[in-house]
């Protein structure tokens, strides 16, 4: 697909974020791929949307972006990332608090090693402490 094409699919809000903020924006698609490379080994099979996996996913990126720049500009994307055109309110809601939760993680994990940061966004996870449709 290539970053030229990831960026075209991007919001606005994304758009003038990386204009802004381009090392952090770079750090973000980092912990971004990470994130998602987890939750695929973490929860395998079909159908990560909206479900445990999808919420985990959201809690151990907004937690990674964290540890990588610092919270304010973690929620500045995060919340950037999730004015998608066409959403639904539902999973807008859920985005927004599972993201908020894994911010607060990482800001407890900073110094932490990823293993055990993503380890506490499961325990998160398990607790019922993450949202899922």
């Amino acid at each position: 697909m290539g970053i030229h094409n990831d960026y075209k699919q991007l919001t606005k809000a994304e758009r003038d974020f990386i204009a802004s903020y381009p090392f952090a924006a770079w750090a973000f698609r980092k912990a971004a791929e990470k994130a998602s490379e987890e939750a695929q080994r973490r929860f395998p099979g079909p159908g990560l949307h909206n479900r445990r996996g999808d919420a985990f996913r959201h809690c151990y990126w907004n937690a990674l972006m964290v540890k990588a720049v610092n919270a304010e500009l973690a929620k500045a994307f995060a919340d950037a990332h999730e004015e998608r055109a066409g959403q639904p309110a539902r999973e807008k809601k859920m985005d927004l608090h599972n993201n908020a939760v894994g911010r607060e993680i990482g800001k407890i994990y900073r110094r932490s090693s990823d293993k055990r940061i993503a380890n506490a966004c499961v325990a998160a996870l398990n607790a019922g402490r993450l949202r899922i449709l």
